[in-house]
This record gives C-alpha cells, structure tokens and sequence, in this order.
C-alpha cells in the first residue's frame, strides 16, 4: 500500500498519480531566520505577510498516513481564492515595496519503506527523487500580468526572483530565507513560488485523500476544499495532471513538459488550475 500521490487530480486511482504535493504532520514547525531583517521588518507597520492565512495549514508526507503524500515538482505557481473567501487576495501585492523574506513549510519525507500493521507504506523520499530530481529546492519569483485582452489562461512575465534555496536540510519544519538583496515589487504584481526540482511543501485535506474503500474520505467536504483552496501553475492547459504509466512507470506527457518559469521577463500561460491543495509558503513585504 502506498499513500503517496502523483496527479493534481483529487479523485484519481492512485495508480495513476504522479504530480506533486507532500506535507507532513509534524508536531513541532520551527522556524530559521538566516539574518536579522525579519525582527527590522515585524517592528513596521507597513509590514504585510503574504500567505499569512496558511500558516496553521501542515504538508502531508512523512509518517503521518492518514493524508494523502504529495509533493509538487518543476512548476511555478501561487495560491489563488474564490470570489468571496476570507483569504481575499492571497498573493497579490498591495502597494509598492520590497520582499525582504520568504519561507516555506516543509514536510520530512520517510526515506525507506515503512510497515504499520498489515499495510505497507513505500518510501517518499526516493520517489520523489526519481520523478524531478535532487536536490529538492525552491525560490520565489514577483510575476507582472501582461496581455489582459487576450482569451484564455492568463499570462505572466516574470520581472524578478530570488535565488534558489536546497530545501534538505529543512525537512520536516518551517524554514524562513531573509533577502541579502530584497525584491522591488509593485501593487497588483504576484509572489509566486518557483520550484525547480520538487518541494514536500503543500498542504491537501484529509476529505480529499483516497479512502481505503475507494473514493475520498468525505466527498462533500473534499467537493468545498476544492472549491476554497486552488492555485494556479505555469503548465499547458490540457497538460495539468502528471502521471506515470502504472505498467512501465514512464512519465506521462505532462510530466515530461512540465517547467518552472525562471527566465527574467520570460512570459509563460499558467494553464492548469488545481483545487483542494494549498502551496505552504509566505512572502514578506516591506512597503515604502
């Protein structure tokens, strides 16, 4: 038996999963700052934490095996919210200023196959490695919406990122990244996440993960996160769930083409649109 996940696709067999998304129960998120910018920044009132609303949300890998493992790999991509939600604007900029910090929550994948009475649970960390490579990393990029009139997707030009962080050493906590050179951002631009290889950082709810009797554990719950928690990522449309074949494990179309966008003012269409996941990371800005 396993739990890990591979499809962006709630209702998919597992067999057919293969996309990303990990997260973890851990008992205790401990938090690294690498400078004091942070402790500067809290002191302001013009201080804002993008994706603030997430932070009591935790990823879902590791030895927790009531959720779903999930892990998302060579995307980019923000947290976006229905018309209505309290979590409102998300990742949007409010008003001119600079990132100065990002973090991101991290599940601790298990690195052998674990045995929990008669099932058995296949190892997460070499699976994940084996799909998009190692290390796993990340980095944050402020995207600008062009081209507004054009139908379809929305396109984004990506006008600054940060470097990318080995995210390794941080499993199984929350680790925080102070920038030795803050990101300029301005009102209504996008801090997204860039994840290069894979990232154990997202968060899906216990009602969408697969129930041992097939289906998910509560469907109209699962029906409501699907609805409340989405984001939107740079792939294709019609190239949105990534997968594997069940006989031969070959990746999918998908899962082949699937790139982050890391070029400066690059323009890419975000074409795939998931729901019931969320991106376990924050951006703080600093307004001016």
């Amino acid at each position: 038996m396993s739990n890990r996940q591979l499809t962006l696709s709630k209702r998919s067999p597992l067999a057919a999963v293969v996309a990303g998304m990990i997260a973890f129960g851990a008992a205790v998120i401990v938090a690294f700052s690498l400078s004091t910018a942070d402790s500067v920044a809290a002191k302001s009132s013009k201080r804002v934490v993008l994706g603030k609303a997430n932070s009591e949300l935790t990823p879902n890998c590791g030895t927790n095996f009531s959720r779903d493992c999930l892990a998302e790999g060579k995307v980019t991509g923000y947290q976006v919210y229905r018309k209505g939600s309290q979590r409102k604007r998300g990742f949007v900029v409010p008003r001119e200023g600079k990132v100065v910090s990002w973090s991101i929550s991290l599940a601790k994948p298990t690195k052998k196959d674990i045995r929990k009475g008669a099932n058995s649970y296949s190892a997460q960390l070499p699976f994940f490695n084996d799909l998009f490579g190692t290390p796993a990393s990340a980095r944050i990029a402020v995207l600008k919406r062009v081209k507004k009139k054009e139908k379809g997707p929305p396109q984004y030009k990506m006008v600054r990122q940060s470097p990318t962080q080995i995210l390794n050493p941080y499993f199984g906590r929350t680790v925080n990244f102070t920038l030795n050179k803050p990101l300029n951002v301005i009102k209504d631009q996008i801090v997204a996440l860039t994840i290069p290889t894979w990232a154990p950082a997202v968060w899906k709810p216990y009602s969408c993960s697969i129930s041992p009797a097939g289906g998910v554990n509560d469907p109209v719950a699962c029906d409501r996160a699907e609805e409340d928690y989405t984001w939107r990522a740079s792939r294709a449309n019609g190239k949105c769930t990534l997968g594997t074949d069940p006989d031969t494990g070959e990746p999918n179309t998908a899962l082949k083409k699937t790139r982050p966008q890391q070029k400066v003012d690059s323009v890419k269409r975000y074409g795939c649109y998931y729901g019931s996941n969320v991106l376990l990371y924050t951006a703080t800005v600093i307004s001016k």
